[in-house]
C-alpha cells in the first residue's frame, strides 16, 4: 500500500511548484492530510521526529517539459509553458528507497536551487 501526496507551494501568492509524492504506507502509518497541513516546517523533518523515517541520500533526474491539463491549472499557467520536471527517489540510511517525488516547478518567477547537506 502506498500513500500519495500532491500538494502546490505558493511564494508571495504565485502557485510555484507542483509535487505529487508517494510513500510506503507502513512506515508513515497515521500520516493524513490535515497532519501535513498543519506541520510548521519541512516535510523530511516530519519524517524524521513524528515517524522515525531519516532521508539521508536522493537521486534527481531533471529535465524541461511543457505544461499540460492538471499542471497547467494548478501552477496558473497557459498550456505548453515551459517547467522543470524533477523527479527524486530519496533513501534511508539502510540504502532503502522511501520516498518517489515527482515535481513541476515554475521558471518564469524563480529558479530551481537544492542543497542535500
Amino acid at each position: 500500500t502506498v500513500l500519495q501526496v500532491r500538494r502546490v507551494l505558493s511564494f508571495g501568492g504565485t502557485p510555484v511548484i507542483l509535487e505529487d509524492i508517494w510513500l510506503p504506507a507502513v512506515p508513515f502509518k497515521g500520516l493524513t492530510a490535515d497532519r501535513l497541513a498543519n506541520y510548521q516546517g519541512p516535510m523530511y523533518a516530519l519524517f524524521e521526529t513524528e515517524f522515525n523515517v531519516r532521508m539521508v541520500r536522493a537521486d534527481e533526474k531533471i529535465r524541461a517539459v511543457a505544461a499540460m491539463g492538471i499542471q497547467a491549472t494548478l501552477l496558473k499557467v497557459k498550456r505548453n509553458t515551459p517547467l522543470l520536471s524533477v523527479e527524486r527517489i530519496a533513501y534511508t540510511y539502510q540504502n532503502e528507497p522511501i520516498e518517489l517525488r515527482r515535481g513541476y516547478y515554475r521558471t518564469d518567477t524563480h529558479y530551481y536551487h537544492n542543497a542535500m547537506n
